[in-house]
């Protein structure tokens, strides 16, 4: 594994999670979630665009732009930006208006040949819950070995107390799905949760999340960029 980049990130055992259930708690928060990946040709005015018109305030972003392209899109939709992580050649980011605890852009090789590139931020929410943020290429010919390698790291890597968003940005909506099928038993889908069948959704962008005991997703809608979607961090 190499790391790229320093991370502040805890230990985390894997929970089962439910597609769109909610759940109890106490005083549960919501956010408007997008998860996309935007053509290279795009001017930071249009990407700004997109994610204000979702009044989006936590994005998983990646494209084919420079680490000054990603910080005019945060700037302009005023979040505060993490990334981008380029080991894989394309940028992934995250912006949100919470306070940032550690991220990291990382490289995990995969049994059998290839790896996951990965950028993993962690988020506070309040003083007792946190939120990690992912956003995953696979480079491996075997997707198998490549999400037990991914599993494998967030099983050791990421806070049984902590909820979870991952987004798989893939070369294809077909490997994007497939990818998402093989996580289906530990965390929902927000195709799943958008009432929309993977044949139906163009983009290359998955929005996977849970567990179901820490998040739930309200509802969401597939479009061309990606996924946007209201999740309820549960207390």
């Amino acid at each position: 594994m190499k790391i790229v980049r320093n991370a502040v990130l805890l230990p985390f055992v894997v929970v089962a999670a439910a597609a769109c259930a909610v759940v109890g708690g106490g005083a549960p928060d919501e956010f408007n979630v997008a998860a996309l990946h935007l053509a290279g040709s795009q001017d930071p005015a249009s990407a700004v665009a997109e994610i204000t018109a979702a009044n989006a305030n936590m994005v998983l972003l990646s494209a084919d732009r420079d680490s000054a392209w990603f910080a005019a899109v945060a700037a302009g939709a005023g979040l505060e930006l993490s990334g981008p992580g380029t080991t894989s050649g394309r940028g992934l980011a995250f912006m949100t208006d919470l306070e940032i605890l550690g991220d990291t852009s990382i490289v995990l090789d995969v049994e059998g040949g290839g790896s996951v590139h990965m950028h993993d931020a962690l988020y506070k929410i309040d003083d007792d819950r946190n939120i990690d943020l992912m956003m995953v290429r696979f480079d491996a010919p075997d997707l198998r070995a490549a999400v037990r390698t991914l599993f494998g790291y967030i099983a050791t890597d990421v806070a049984a107390s902590a909820a979870v968003l991952l987004a798989i940005d893939a070369v294809s909506p077909q490997a994007a799905d497939s990818a998402a099928v093989l996580m289906r038993a530990t965390l929902g889908s927000g195709l799943e949760c958008a009432g929309v069948d993977a044949a139906d959704a163009g983009a290359s962008v998955r929005l996977l999340y849970g567990p179901s005991a820490r998040l739930a997703c309200l509802n969401a809608r597939a479009l061309a960029p990606g996924i946007f979607a209201r999740v309820q961090v549960q207390s």
